[in-house]
């Protein structure tokens, strides 16, 4: 019976230090899991930096700011748009929705108010025209839409000329839509 007793002692045992060395398995990659979390998404505690020497702190703060500048991404290339002498912009629909003819556009630059003209050409003839103002947007303008009835119009493909008039500066924008 005592043997019996120590095979079930020595069992048992085993089972306790398996149990103890998965804990602590888990328990390294758990931690280690989480650690590479805070390096890659820049959460979890700040950093301290100790700047040691008698540098002038008005010194250091502009070189870390002239490095910060230099490591900025330059998101757009070129000038501002707002800047330019003339309007720009794109059509960015224009196709047949139920029985109207949708086209919506937006303009680079920021403008507070002003005027669109519609004008579609079909074989370089005027086949309809309108106006809508302009609606500003958090950086950009936009005009408030058109909607043209497909009535309206026959069948084919017509260019779009929207013209834009603001304060003192004026451009066009161009597309196509066919029907």
């Amino acid at each position: 019976m005592s043997r019996r007793r120590s095979k079930k002692w020595i069992s048992r045992l085993i089972i306790f230090v398996l149990l103890i060395v998965a804990c602590i398995i888990i328990y390294l990659v758990w931690d280690n899991y989480f650690d590479d979390k805070k390096d890659e998404g820049g959460e979890g505690e700040p950093e301290l930096s100790i700047q040691e020497g008698g540098g002038n702190a008005t010194e250091d703060s502009e070189d870390d700011t002239q490095e910060e500048d230099d490591k900025k991404v330059k998101q757009y290339e070129g000038g501002d748009p707002n800047n330019a002498e003339e309007l720009s912009g794109a059509v960015t629909y224009a196709g047949v929705v139920g029985d109207v003819v949708m086209i919506r556009m937006n303009i680079d630059q920021y403008l507070g108010e002003g005027q669109c003209k519609l004008s579609l050409l079909n074989n370089a003839t005027v086949a309809y025209e309108d106006t809508a103002s302009i609606v500003s947007s958090a950086s950009t303008a936009t005009c408030d839409g058109f909607d043209v009835p497909v009535s309206k119009l026959s069948g084919g493909n017509y260019d779009i000329v929207i013209k834009i008039e603001a304060s003192d500066k004026t451009g066009s924008i161009t597309g196509e839509v066919a029907l």
